[in-house]
């Protein structure tokens, strides 16, 4: 048998191939079929919810009515360019920009900045906040800086792989982040937001840029791109950042921007991944351009990232609602505020809607009607501008320094009825148009910069020149210990300071009517008593020793209604003095006075705790009224700096000394920062007396003596003067300053005890200082007959469809017990003020008023050197009409206004404005003194015709 031998098969190449390749394609059906069958719920769903967006939808803020149902502020739908992130529109976004940038320029639109990092004329990069605190701005700052994530740096490098950090550690890393510039802050932001894919580099170019510093990246940058180029691009990469962490939306490119402009971008959409054209709600306020009742309406504006967890918690979407930032915007936050729908769409790959899921109406906030009259509120703030004017360049009067050029740049007024408490009108001069902030593109650099950033220096050299004053800036606007100039002076306007509710101002003679009030009712002196008004008060030298303030005049044989009508303080010094006589002349008797100005609302009793409050809704200070209490605490409470200066400067009265080292610094040690302090405290104390029951003056000085030995152990820089002084061959001794230290302590003691500033109060001096709404509810409440009404600005809160969901009736927050002879010996004299045939210090402003008025001027010093600082005294004036049952109260203030009888006009407007209707049918013939009182120029601007 043959053997043969088989030839072994060999594996064909095509069949590996062909296994192979069933094998993939089995792995692939595979997965297909795990993908499509078995997780095909599953992946719809994920698809489903990474197509699906939640498109919110602005709610407009609740209106705001005037009492004649005028809008003062509303909103308006207006157009708005929006961009939203996706995977595609990402990839072009350099692209897609560049062109809206050039669309919104050739249209003249603006784009939205919101951005706190601005770029000066220079091209240079710096902060702007909108605070005028320096601690506010310096929070910002630090919020700005955290929300970029600049402190994750900070904290690698001090605290590497430290889990948790205390408030110290988060301290130490704030410390740092204030010390980064505006500039290296937008050299970081640069590298954080990659801008150098504005270059479109490749991948290779894309590993050495992320190893270049912020700074060589922004160099490389400019070579190509302008420095506000550059920003351009930053403001809608931070926006689209600072939205992240409110979810996916959409960030505005542009507000605002006119209806032309969306239909071009309409026609481009396709174009221009990501970006989109929406109508959103803007608040506007129609009278803005006037400033009318700005103070007392307010603002809105964006949420500061400092309060983004407060707002958040309460449903705000930080990055695109806007709050109320003062006045009735502010106070009622809550009530205008809306609440925010929106429409859960599909979207496609370029972030466009494709399908409408779901759909929440977004529901209007609530609207606030107050009792403020436009037409009123009209008449007072251009009456008071134009009062301020004439102030400031018709008035001449040899006795000032400053002839006919009076810094008569702030002011207020307001107008309430008399037996409800309802604000009429309110205004505070400088005021704003408060579209400035609601409209994009409105609010410059430098209008931010005249607001939260005043150039005192510049303000300060200008006042200088224009004044002829013998004072530096440094002088006028001191630096604080950061280097940041003061306002000590109160100098320059403020538009965002109710001089109405805040500003604290010395009543001067328009007290005179409360002191008139308790004088009579305490029954010192009746209505017809009359006195001799000399100029010096000099009749109780038992009392008073050689202290005589004077008066302007002498003004011989004076009754109540005389003292009033000519103002002379003579009367009212006295009057002080024979309620402090008739209520045992000691120091209970130092509040004669005051325990009738708190049944007026012209301060608190300090030992009441009671809050004191006019009622008015918005922010306001409420003074205080001279009392022994507060006095004393006052005296206390300033004796500190005064004793420093003093001993700091070696001189007290008619002691000299060698000067102590008793001003606190940071390089002091613990011992000599406890012997400084130790010497303040017994010299106070001992005044208070705390410690003066338990120490004589000979155990005060022994104490005193040791603290002084202290003081030179511990302290070189006194150690040294005495050791110079003594090289002078003469022996120090504590004995000069131990005198003088006895001598302000015998000054501050008789200051506290003796009835000389209840003399001063009795003519609304000293320490007496009220807001104008103070000086208004007071007037009212004696006009009325002693019943004292919450100030109010708002009438009612309504709904959408009109329902009154609160209404706010006059209020009753006490009452006075008034003897009808004394109302009427007060309102006689007062009626003499504006009427008097020779006399009354407002008379020439009221010649042909057919409208009996009352009124009293009050004429009040700032301080008694303040001419030398620009200064000028307070025009301050009250009134009220008709006389014999008065319906409205006016108070007036002008600050540098010169005679208090100057804001009386005001008063005129306001009362020719409120009384038009009746001076029109019984006066037909009357002449007004302003043109636009008896017709009010405004056009009423209702819902249904606003434009």
């Amino acid at each position: 048998m043959n053997n043969v031998k088989k030839k072994k098969k060999t594996v064909n190449r095509y069949t590996v191939v062909i296994v192979i390749m069933f094998i993939i394609f089995s792995a692939i059906v595979g997965r297909l079929i795990y993908l499509q069958i078995f997780k095909y719920d599953d992946y719809t769903d994920r698809a489903n919810t990474s197509s699906r967006r939640l498109v919110t939808e602005k709610a407009p803020r609740g209106k705001i009515y005037d009492s004649q149902g005028n809008l003062l502020a509303t909103n308006k739908q207006v157009y708005t360019l929006t961009f939203t992130q996706t995977d595609d529109s990402s990839k072009s976004f350099y692209t897609t920009m560049k062109q809206v940038f050039k669309l919104l320029d050739e249209n003249n639109d603006s784009q939205q900045d919101t951005l706190n990092l601005k770029i000066n004329d220079k091209g240079e990069p710096y902060f702007d906040f909108n605070v005028s605190s320096d601690d506010s701005k310096r929070a910002l700052e630090i919020r700005f800086k955290r929300d970029r994530g600049m402190n994750d740096d900070i904290k690698n490098k001090l605290f590497k792989g430290k889990q948790e950090l205390t408030d110290d550690d988060e301290s130490k890393i704030d410390e740092e982040l204030i010390k980064i510039s505006a500039k290296d802050t937008f050299y970081y932001m640069v590298k954080f937001y990659q801008m150098y894919d504005m270059l479109n580099p490749t991948t290779d170019e894309r590993k050495t840029y992320k190893s270049l510093s912020g700074q060589e990246i922004t160099e490389m940058l400019l070579k190509k791109f302008s420095i506000n180029d550059l920003r351009r691009y930053m403001l809608v990469k931070d926006a689209i950042k600072m939205q992240s962490f409110s979810g996916f939306k959409p960030v505005t490119i542009a507000a605002n921007i006119k209806k032309d402009t969306a239909s071009i971008f309409y026609q481009k959409l396709t174009s221009l991944p990501g970006v989109d054209v929406a109508l959103e709600p803007m608040r506007y306020y129609p009278y803005g351009q006037y400033n009318l009742a700005s103070s007392v309406i307010g603002y809105v504006a964006s949420i500061d990232s400092s309060k983004k967890d407060r707002y958040e918690e309460r449903g705000y979407d930080v990055s695109t609602d806007v709050i109320g930032k003062a006045g009735i915007e502010s106070a009622f936050e809550s009530v205008l505020k809306g609440n925010t729908g929106g429409t859960t769409i599909k979207v496609d790959s370029q972030g466009r809607k494709t399908e409408e899921l779901f759909d929440l109406e977004p529901s209007p906030g609530e609207n606030v009607h107050l009792s403020i009259d436009k037409n009123i509120q009209y008449s007072a703030e251009k009456a008071l501008q134009e009062r301020m004017d004439y102030v400031k360049t018709q008035v001449n009067d040899p006795q000032y320094k400053i002839s006919k050029n009076f810094n008569t740049t702030r002011g207020a007024a307001v107008a309430i009825e008399a037996k409800t408490g309802r604000v009429l009108a309110m205004v505070s001069n400088p005021g704003f148009d408060a579209n400035i902030f609601s409209e994009p593109g409105k609010l410059t650099p430098d209008l931010s910069k005249q607001f939260f950033a005043p150039d005192y220096e510049a303000y300060g050299k200008m006042i200088i020149s224009k004044y002829n004053l013998n004072k530096t800036v440094d002088e006028l606007f001191p630096k604080d210990a950061n280097g940041n100039r003061q306002d000590k002076y109160d100098l320059y306007p403020k538009p965002f300071y109710n001089y109405a509710t805040m500003g604290l101002i010395p009543p001067g003679s328009t007290f005179k009517p409360l002191t008139s009030l308790a004088a009579l009712e305490e029954g010192v002196v009746t209505p017809n008593e009359t006195l001799y008004g000399k100029k010096y008060f000099d009749i109780h030298p038992d009392v008073f020793g050689s202290w005589a303030p004077a008066d302007e005049h002498e003004y011989g044989i004076v009754d109540l209604k005389r003292a009033l009508a000519v103002s002379c303080n003579f009367y009212y010094y006295e009057m002080g003095y024979r309620m402090y006589v008739k209520n045992g002349s000691d120091t209970k008797a130092l509040d004669s006075i005051a325990k009738y100005a708190w049944q007026l609302g012209m301060g608190t009793d300090p030992k009441s705790n009671q809050k004191g409050s006019t009622g008015i809704e918005i922010g306001e200070n409420f003074g205080q009224t001279y009392n022994y209490e507060y006095f004393k605490s006052q005296t206390l409470y300033y004796s500190r700096f005064e004793l420093v200066d003093a001993l700091s400067k070696g001189a007290y009265g008619s002691y000299n000394f060698l000067p102590l080292d008793i001003e606190a610094k940071d390089d002091d040690d613990d011992k000599l920062k406890e012997t400084k302090q130790q010497i303040k405290d017994l010299v106070v104390n001992f005044i208070k007396g705390s410690s003066g029951g338990k120490l004589s003056f000979n155990d005060f000085n022994t104490k005193l003596k040791n603290l002084l030995d202290d003081l030179q152990s511990n302290s070189k820089v006194f150690d040294d003067r005495i050791k110079a002084y003594n090289a002078t061959g003469r022996k120090y001794s504590h004995g000069a300053v131990i005198d003088a230290i006895d001598q302000f302590i015998y000054d501050k003691n008789g200051a506290v005890n003796t009835p000389a500033e209840l003399v001063n109060a009795s003519i609304g001096q000293g320490i007496n200082n009220f807001s104008l709404v103070q000086l208004a509810s007071y007037i009212s409440t004696i006009a009325n007959g002693g019943t004292r009404y919450k100030v109010h600005l708002v009438d009612q809160v309504t709904d959408n469809s009109g329902k009154v969901v609160k209404e706010y009736k006059p209020e009753v927050l006490g009452k006075i017990n008034i003897k009808p002879e004394t109302l009427n010996a007060i309102k006689q004299g007062m009626y003499i003020v504006n009427n008097g045939t020779d006399e009354g210090t407002a008379r020439a402003h009221f010649v042909g008023f057919p409208i009996p008025t009352a009124g009293k001027t009050g004429t009040a010093t700032y301080n008694t050197n303040e001419e030398d600082y620009g200064r000028s005294d307070y025009s301050v004036y009250v009134s009220f009409a008709p006389v014999d049952d008065p319906q409205i109260v006016v108070a007036v203030v002008m600050y540098d206004g010169y005679q208090g009888n100057m804001g009386a006009p005001v008063a005129r407007a306001i009362y020719e404005t409120y009384f038009r209707d009746q001076i029109k049918q019984q006066f037909p013939s009357y002449q007004p003194m302003f043109d636009y009182t008896l017709n009010p120029p405004l056009e009423d601007v209702k819902d249904d015709n606003l434009k």
